[in-house]
């Protein structure tokens, strides 16, 4: 089945929200350790194994895989943002591409990760080419980050936010692993979840709200006025710090 959330020569309307890279990058929380530890351990990948990170963003997992010793390259479309991506990692790792069409040669790599990337793909051109590019019984891994805001306000915070939400491929009926469980190349996909605590300032809160792809598309005064309700939101419940656990949502399979 087709994801369309692209098509053949243009992303989706609201990966334009990206564009202000440095805004993302600000908001966009990292992968930690503990997530590439089990990405590791799952799909058996030895010190030094080439892999490949689709719509890698400005490296929000990219600097965790490399911190695993595995030799990354790293596949990011927008210009701005694969500029702060190089800058992260080194532009040696980094190319110009996307799913649809991967900048590596046939066989070359023992793993394809997707972190919070996978639902912007056109699948039926994508899942072609992340075959293509894998090794045999090689794995792909589709990640997702999920706040879990869990306060006497979280519930109008998050109203508030729902508003403003348009159609939005990652929120819709398809499951997130679909095209794997659809493709008879993989074997079984597993589901595993793990969450790491995080502790923000509301500051760093808000700047991640402003980096949500639905939120960062809006007209100035649009993105201006939801967060200024969301900041008056947390001054009335006097929050300055938020703690609170992050989801790692996760989807393994490998070639058979």
């Amino acid at each position: 089945m087709r994801n369309e959330s692209s098509t053949a020569g243009e992303l989706h309307p609201l990966v334009g929200g990206f564009s202000d890279a440095a805004a993302y990058d600000a908001g966009r929380p990292r992968y930690r350790e503990p997530v590439v530890s089990m990405l590791v351990e799952e799909l058996e990948l030895a010190p030094g194994a080439p892999v490949l990170e689709l719509g890698a963003g400005t490296g929000q997992l990219s600097q965790a895989l490399l911190d695993a010793g595995l030799e990354l390259t790293a596949v990011e479309p927008l210009g701005p943002t694969r500029e702060l991506l190089a800058a992260a990692i080194g532009a040696d790792r980094t190319r110009a591409g996307r799913a649809e069409r991967i900048p590596l040669a046939d066989g070359s790599v023992d793993a394809v990760f997707a972190a919070d990337s996978f639902h912007w793909f056109d699948e039926t051109r994508a899942m072609p080419e992340i075959r293509r590019v894998l090794r045999p019984r090689g794995g792909v891994a589709i990640l997702r980050m999920v706040p879990r805001l869990e306060h006497p306000w979280s519930r109008e915070f998050g109203g508030i936010l729902m508003e403003s939400r348009p159609e939005h491929p990652a929120f819709g009926d398809r499951g997130a692993a679909a095209a794997l469980e659809e493709d008879p190349a993989f074997g079984p996909v597993t589901e595993h979840s793990l969450t790491t605590p995080v502790v923000l300032s509301r500051e760093q809160l808000l700047a991640w709200v402003a980096s949500f792809s639905w939120v960062a598309v809006l007209d100035d005064a649009a993105r201006a006025r939801l967060l200024e309700r969301l900041e008056e939101l947390l001054t009335r419940h006097h929050v300055s710090r938020i703690e609170h656990d992050v989801l790692h949502q996760i989807w393994l399979a490998r070639l058979l």
